[in-house]
């Protein structure tokens, strides 16, 4: 939260994994993106003092605890030292397309997790056993899952998902008794904030939106979807400017590996840009943050 009056400021990374698509072309190809583009995005974040959350899926386009080549080798053994980096390990769930089979260690064909977590049929159970496999997957990487960002945006997302991740954290499955998820973009209001959502033993959930849509690097890989001054222009006014000067005690944004990657995505620079307008106009009124800390700060002000 707030630190001596100053804005908490972190970012979710959507997507990350060895390959990316290109949606803007025609048949959408995928193509692979070597692991040395996110060690150059890690070196930058750890150089600038910033911090943030990558989503790292283990069934994303391979499975990275069985991989196949060089470049889902290089990212298996990456992605266990993000926290090296200040950077959290969130789960964009397992695969963020189709469900997996966890015995078979295969994607299933039909319901995606997005449809899923959305789907008010689904139990409390099925909920607590599918985080769970996931949250072990991610451990034979080497990952300390320590949130959700979820595959879409999910304002009326099956409130079990919620209590099952309460419960995972009072059990102990994740590092912090605070959950943050990322579920929802929300560019109305004034400030932002951690909102409490679910809470078990003591283990708790937290919406915390992105309070910007993805102008930066969007995983449509677009020149028209790059607008640095959306969040701050040169002369100071854009979201996160508003943000900041309202006392915020949040300003968290989003971007996507298919735009940000420093070896394809267009979106590059403008992130680079972003900062260094932050630093240049804020850096005294702005403290970095991940999400987790800042997850965990809302937890420990509250009755628990």
């Amino acid at each position: 939260m707030t630190v001596d009056g100053r804005t908490a400021v972190s970012f979710y990374l959507d997507d990350v994994g060895p390959y990316v698509t290109e949606f803007s072309k025609e048949g959408k190809p995928m193509h692979p993106v070597p692991v040395s583009a996110l060690e150059e995005f890690a070196e930058f974040v750890k150089e600038q003092g910033l911090a943030g959350a990558v989503s790292v899926i283990p069934g994303l386009n391979c499975l990275l605890t069985e991989p196949k080549n060089d470049v889902e080798r290089d990212y298996a053994k990456f992605v266990g030292r993000l926290s090296r980096y200040n950077l959290d390990a969130h789960m964009e769930i397992m695969t963020h397309g189709p469900l997996f089979d966890f015995d078979e260690m295969k994607p299933i064909e039909g319901t995606s997790e997005a449809e899923w977590l959305d789907d008010p049929n689904v139990s409390l159970e099925e909920y607590l056993r599918y985080f769970r496999n996931t949250i072990k997957v991610g451990r034979k990487l080497g990952v300390t899952y320590t949130g959700l960002s979820t595959p879409g945006t999910h304002p009326n997302m099956n409130p079990n998902v919620w209590k099952a991740l309460a419960r995972l954290a009072d059990e102990g499955e994740f590092p912090n008794p605070a959950v943050p998820v990322f579920a929802v973009i929300d560019e109305s209001p004034p400030v932002m904030r951690p909102v409490l959502v679910a809470r078990s033993g003591r283990g708790a959930s937290y919406d915390m939106p992105s309070g910007v849509w993805d102008y930066i690097a969007s995983w449509r890989n677009s020149p028209d979807w790059i607008d640095v001054d959306r969040y701050l222009t040169p002369q100071g006014k854009g979201r996160m400017a508003d943000l900041i000067r309202n006392g915020s005690p949040t300003a968290i944004f989003h971007m996507h590996w298919q735009g940000l990657n420093p070896a394809t995505g267009l979106g590059w620079p403008a992130f680079q840009e972003l900062i260094r307008r932050l630093n240049d106009q804020f850096g005294d009124r702005i403290v970095w943050k991940r999400p987790s800390e800042i997850a965990l700060e809302a937890y420990k002000s509250s009755d628990f």
